[in-house]
């Protein structure tokens, strides 16, 4: 199977696209495959359709159905980078979202751009306790539509924590996507963060260099507890932008690293 790719960077959370029509029920396997070492080693693949509300430009289906905001960025991006849309401010289907999400992107270069994106309100938010390593853990459960964000205050001490963690929280909480977010504050309104992603359908357990629902349920929890609105989270690839309110905006750059032909033997 030859497939046409895009390879995005959002702060370098790396993202494939795939532009031609593949039946849905083939995601799962295609994503396993393009996220391999060997094929584009991407942490997530995305698959851009035809939109169906006719006031959106684009539909971003991602390889579980979970929502991701940096893909959504990436998507966005993507409609200025392809002369799919002349305006700079249009409206983008996503899985994981009822709703079509207002975007706004300004190019920087013919490959650099900097994407702003609505993102869906939290279905629900509760605190929960863990038990891990003989530790209580406290934290946030910040479920969206097709991901759920555990925000916690615990720093983890090493990589290896977080498998053992993601199995003590997957016994709480069930999701397309489960995300473990560690953050703690940097000064002022900077905190940073340590993005790990479990993806049910395909299996996938990876370290984000950069997180956009995660950031978004971090900028929720703290805008809750704190007051604070606007937040720079900072995170290994690079700065997301958090704004809540009425409204809800993540935003990032986005760079368009490839382009090409990927071959597959399913």
């Amino acid at each position: 199977m030859r497939l046409d790719f895009v390879k995005v960077s959002p702060s370098k959370n790396m993202t494939a696209f795939i532009t031609n029509y593949v039946p849905p029920a083939h995601y799962a396997e295609i994503a396993s495959k393009i996220m391999d070492y060997e094929y584009l080693h991407a942490e997530q693949v995305g698959f851009l359709v035809a939109p169906k509300g006719e006031q959106s430009v684009l539909r971003l289906e991602m390889s579980g159905g979970e929502f991701c905001g940096n893909a959504v960025l990436s998507a966005a991006a993507y409609c200025i980078y392809k002369g799919i849309t002349n305006s700079n401010k249009f409206l983008l289907e996503a899985s994981g979202s009822d709703i079509p999400l207002e975007c706004v992107v300004v190019e920087k270069s013919p490959t650099h751009f900097e994407a702003k994106a609505e993102m869906p309100s939290p279905l629900s938010i509760s605190d929960i306790t863990i038990d891990f390593n003989e530790h209580c853990i406290s934290g946030s459960v910040v479920k969206l539509d097709g991901i759920t964000h555990f925000v916690t205050d615990y720093w983890p001490n090493s990589k290896e924590n977080f498998d053992s963690l993601i199995e003590v929280v997957t016994e709480r909480v069930e999701d397309k996507a489960i995300g473990i977010i560690p953050y703690r504050k940097r000064a002022g309104q900077e905190y940073e963060i340590w993005p790990f992603v479990y993806v049910t359908e395909t299996g996938s357990r990876f370290f984000e260099q950069a997180c956009g629902s995660g950031s978004l349920a971090l900028g929720i929890c703290l805008s809750m507890k704190n007051g604070e609105h606007e937040l720079n989270i900072h995170q290994p690839g690079g700065i997301i932008y958090v704004e809540t309110g009425d409204k809800n905006y993540i935003s990032t750059d986005v760079r368009f690293t490839s382009e090409g032909i990927v071959n597959l033997d399913l």
